[in-house]
């Protein structure tokens, strides 16, 4: 829940202060109900980061690891050769490092995923 909490936190500042999507983050709404008001409101980008953090987050561990891996190879095809986080999966950097470039680029869906996998490594 800590990554969807960043997400969160992260997007408000971006986001107007009158959307609905603000509103709902204003009143504690859950992430499944922020996420939800995002995309009717086309924040695909923050909705689309939210319900990655949830679906990895409600998996086994090794199961999560899997997907992540899975994903992280599928999300790298849509990605610039001459991106830093292109490069770093190309090496097979850690997932911190991963994370961190793909934040920089402003990559949050991939971002949301990562911090969950580490997470999840964590426990």
């Amino acid at each position: 829940m800590d990554s969807i909490k960043r997400i969160i936190e992260d997007a408000s500042g971006s986001i107007p202060s009158d959307s609905q999507t603000s509103i709902a983050i204003g009143k504690g709404a859950s992430p499944e109900e922020i996420a939800s008001v995002a995309t009717s409101e086309g924040l695909h980008e923050l909705a689309g980061a939210i319900f990655e953090s949830l679906q990895i987050g409600n998996m086994p561990t090794g199961h999560a690891l899997e997907i992540v891996r899975d994903r992280l190879l599928d999300f790298r095809k849509d990605l610039p050769a001459n991106s830093a986080t292109s490069k770093l999966i190309d090496a097979g950097a850690p997932l911190d490092e991963i994370s961190e470039a793909a934040e920089e680029e402003g990559l949050f869906s991939l971002v949301a995923m990562l911090v969950e996998a580490e997470q999840e490594g964590e426990r």
